[in-house]
């Protein structure tokens, strides 16, 4: 999405940055692999095909990427947030990569008193009422497979899940997650989500978030 294609999140172990046209040779090259094809339920795409499918994402309102950059080589004080004016330069930090969290936005198929108390008695809260809710599935991707296991997709996810409910104001977080994937069950229950549905039909396991998300700030940092 637009909205969020100028704006870094950095934490001391990820840095989160939107998905840009320098990222996509690299990503394509992750895409090759079928343990990462199938753990993220995707098809294989040729380099133009990765290409359009980057500005695709960039120009809808109802995807919301970013790439994961590691920070332990970096000082947060010399890379941008959205409320800075300095500069992180993609271009540079390509090695950095090591893999993507994502945000697909729908609407809350409910009625708004059912999710809308907690808005009541603020100054937006009329404004707020009168607008779909938005829920949005969460995913994560380490690519970079000796990275994993150290707590980078844990606060990549936090990050992504912090954004959603401030800036996006996303009511709810789910994931749906194949059943076989005990790594990535285990990562989301770690940070406070836990299972409502199962899909028999395709061996998934549908997670969403119950923790408090100012709880999220302090995995994140």
């Amino acid at each position: 999405m637009k909205l969020n294609y100028e704006t870094c999140l950095v934490g001391e172990k990820v840095i989160l940055v939107p998905y840009r046209p320098e990222h996509v040779p690299r990503y394509h090259e992750w895409m090759k692999d079928p343990d990462l094809l199938e753990a993220t339920g995707s098809e294989p795409l040729s380099l133009e095909e990765e290409v359009e499918m980057q500005q695709s994402w960039r120009d809808d309102d109802r995807k919301c990427t970013f790439i994961v950059h590691s920070n332990k080589c970096h000082p947060v004080d010399n890379i941008i947030s959205d409320e800075t004016s300095q500069v992180f330069r993609v271009e540079e930090h390509l090695d950095d990569m090591i893999g993507d969290v994502n945000l697909f936005l729908s609407e809350l198929e409910c009625d708004n008193d059912e999710w809308g108390d907690d808005l009541r008695g603020t100054e937006a809260s009329q404004d707020q009422l009168q607008q779909p809710l938005l829920q949005a599935e969460i995913d994560i991707m380490i690519a970079e497979k000796h990275l994993r296991g150290q707590g980078l997709g844990r606060a990549a996810t936090c990050a992504m899940a912090l954004y959603g409910v401030s800036k996006l104001g996303i009511r709810r977080l789910f994931c749906k997650i194949n059943e076989d994937n005990k790594a990535s069950i285990h990562l989301f229950k770690s940070i406070g989500f836990c299972q409502c549905d199962y899909a028999a039909c395709f061996k998934q396991v549908e997670l969403e978030l119950v923790r408090p998300i100012e709880e999220m700030k302090e995995i994140f940092q």
